[in-house]
C-alpha cells in the first residue's frame, strides 16, 4: 500500500476484481506517475541531480525567474480542477483503507430552501428573550411554575410549513395541580407577533454578525384582536384554558410573541400527571423502538438548524439536554423531544456545565454537529457515549479520546449507510469551507449530507413516501401534540 511502484499493484491476487476495481487501480497509479514527472521537473529547476543532493546556488534574479514557473500551476484556473482530482483520490484511497468496493451512490434529492431556518432561529431567540424579561426572578414570585422552567418541543420543520407563520409549543409543569384541572402541567403555543428586522448577534463558533433578512408577513393589527398585553405572565398560564389566543408578551424591545393555552390532555388522557426523564435514562429502554429513534434523529438534526448556538441549544449540548414526557403509569412519550431552559433565576452556567462535553478536536468539526454526532451514535448503540469507550480511551484526555472513539464507533457501526455517512458528518466535518451554521452554502450542505440522508432511512423503515406520514404514524399513539403548524 505504500509503494505505488509495487508489482502486486498490477499482476497477483490483488488485481482480481473482487477485492480491487482496476479502473480505480489504474487512476491511483497514473496520478502517482504524473506526481513523479512534476518531481523530477522540479528537480531539474532547482539543480539537484540526486535525493541526497542540494539545489544549486541561483543567484537572486535567476532564483526568483525560476519560482515563478513554480507557482504558475497555483493560477486560479488550475486549481478547481486539483482540487477535483484530490478529492476523487481521498474518495479512491478511503475504499482502499476500507478494503471494500464502492457502492452505488444514492440519488440525491433535490436541494431545498434553507433560508426558513433562519426565520425560526431568529423568532425562537426574540421567545428566549421575552420569557426572559417577562418572568420575575427568584424569590420575587412565588407563584406554582417556580423556577419557571419552559421545555419546549423539538419539531421537523419544513419550508413550506413555515412560509405562513411559526408556532412554539411550551410545556410548564407545576409539583401541584394549578392548572384547573387535576393534571399538573401545561402546553402552550406561541407564535411570533410583530415582527422587527434588526441586526441579531448570531452567537456561533466564530461570533459572526448576522442580519436577518426576514420575510414580512400579511399586515396585521398592532395586537391580538381577542386579547391585550399580558402583564402577569404566571397567572396567564395557570390560569383558566381558553381556545383563543390569551394575549401576547413582549419585552422592551418591542418583540412580541401571542399565546394561547392547548387542552392537550384530551389529546393524551393517559398523560395527566408527568413527569420528565432525559435521553440518557431511556437509551436502553426497549420500549423505545428503532423506529422512534430514526424520528429522534431526524428532529435533533433539524433542530441544530433552527437553534444552533441560541440560547435554547448551545454549541455544546448532550442526551442529557433532551427530555420526555413520562406519565403517572410509566408511558414515555418518544414522539415529543423537547429541551429546557429555566427562567428568572440564575442556575448553573450553561458554558460551565458545557466543560464536560465530548467536544471535537481542533477544525474537525462545527461544535453543535460534533455534539448531534455523538447523540446519534449512542441512540444508534443504545448506550451513553462514555460507557461505549475503550479501556486505552478512557485513559487519554477528552479532547483526543472523544474524536478517536467517535471515528472508531462509526467505522464498527452496522447497518444503513445513509445514518453512517450521516454520522461521519456531524464527527469530521462537511466539504463546505466555512467554520459557521450561519453560512447558507453551509446549511444547504447539512440539509442535503446530514438531514435529508436520515429523513430518506426513516421513509424507508416506515416504508412511507414522505417525511410527514412517517412523523405522523408516530403521532398516531400518542395523539398530535402540537408541532409546526401552518395557518393561513
Amino acid at each position: 500500500m505504500e509503494n505505488p511502484r509495487d508489482p502486486r499493484w498490477i499482476e497477483g491476487k490483488l488485481v482480481q476484481a473482487d477485492i480491487f476495481d482496476q479502473n480505480n487501480v489504474r487512476e491511483y497509479l497514473d496520478a502517482n506517475e504524473d506526481m513523479s514527472e512534476e518531481l523530477i521537473q522540479i528537480k531539474e529547476i532547482l539543480g539537484i541531480n540526486g535525493d541526497d543532493s542540494q539545489p544549486d546556488i541561483l543567484d537572486h534574479r535567476t532564483h526568483r525567474r525560476e519560482w515563478k514557473k513554480l507557482i504558475l500551476v497555483l493560477k486560479k484556473e488550475s486549481i478547481e480542477g486539483h482540487l477535483e482530482r484530490t478529492e476523487k483520490l481521498n474518495t479512491f484511497l478511503g475504499i482502499l483503507t476500507k478494503q471494500n468496493q464502492p457502492t452505488a451512490t444514492t440519488r440525491r434529492a433535490p436541494r431545498r430552501n434553507t433560508r426558513h431556518y433562519k426565520r425560526i432561529r431568529s423568532h425562537a431567540i426574540d421567545l428566549y428573550n421575552i420569557l426572559e424579561a417577562r418572568f420575575p426572578s427568584s424569590p420575587t414570585c412565588k407563584c406554582a411554575l417556580e423556577p419557571h422552567h419552559v421545555n419546549i418541543k423539538l419539531e421537523f420543520r419544513r419550508a413550506q410549513l413555515t412560509e405562513k407563520a411559526v408556532y412554539f409549543h411550551a410545556i410548564f409543569t407545576s409539583e401541584t395541580s394549578t392548572f384547573n384541572t387535576p393534571s399538573n402541567w401545561r402546553e402552550i403555543e406561541t407564535e411570533p407577533w410583530k415582527i422587527i428586522q434588526e441586526d441579531v448577534l448570531c452567537q456561533d463558533t466564530d461570533h459572526v454578525k448576522v442580519r436577518f433578512s426576514i420575510e414580512p408577513l400579511p399586515p396585521r393589527q398592532t395586537s391580538p384582536p381577542d386579547g391585550t398585553e399580558i402583564i402577569d405572565l404566571c397567572a396567564a398560564i395557570t390560569g383558566p384554558a381558553s381556545k383563543g389566543w390569551l394575549g401576547h408578551i413582549s419585552n422592551r424591545q418591542g418583540q412580541q410573541h401571542r399565546i394561547r393555552t392547548l387542552d392537550a390532555q384530551q389529546k393524551l388522557p393517559a398523560f395527566d400527571k408527568i413527569q420528565t426523564v432525559s435521553l440518557a435514562e431511556v437509551l436502553s429502554d426497549p420500549q423505545f423502538r428503532e423506529e422512534q429513534r430514526l424520528r429522534l434523529a431526524l428532529k435533533l438534526a433539524s433542530s441544530v438548524m433552527q437553534l444552533h448556538t441560541t440560547e435554547w441549544l448551545t454549541d455544546f449540548w448532550s442526551k442529557s439536554d433532551v427530555s420526555f414526557m413520562r406519565s403517572s403509569h410509566g408511558v414515555i412519550d418518544f414522539d415529543n423531544p423537547l429541551i429546557g431552559r429555566t427562567f428568572g433565576a440564575r442556575g448553573d452556567d450553561l458554558n460551565c456545565v458545557s466543560e464536560t462535553l465530548p467536544r471535537p478536536t481542533l477544525h474537525a468539526s462545527i461544535p453543535c454537529l460534533f455534539s448531534l454526532g455523538i447523540v446519534l451514535l449512542e441512540l444508534k448503540y443504545r448506550r451513553l457515549f462514555e460507557d461505549l469507550k475503550s479501556e486505552v480511551e478512557r485513559s487519554m484526555p477528552p479532547e483526543f479520546s472523544d474524536s478517536m472513539a467517535a471515528r472508531r464507533l462509526t467505522d464498527e457501526m452496522i447497518g444503513s449507510t445513509n445514518y453512517q455517512d450521516a454520522v461521519v458528518r456531524c464527527i469530521l466535518g462537511l466539504d463546505a469551507a466555512y467554520r459557521s451554521l450561519a453560512e447558507e452554502r453551509f446549511q444547504n450542505e447539512v440539509e442535503e449530507k446530514i438531514i435529508n440522508l436520515i429523513a430518506e432511512d426513516l421513509k424507508v423503515y416506515c416504508a412511507k413516501t414522505s417525511v410527514e406520514a412517517c412523523l405522523e404514524m408516530g403521532m398516531g399513539g400518542m395523539g398530535a401534540m402540537g408541532g409546526v403548524v401552518a395557518r393561513t
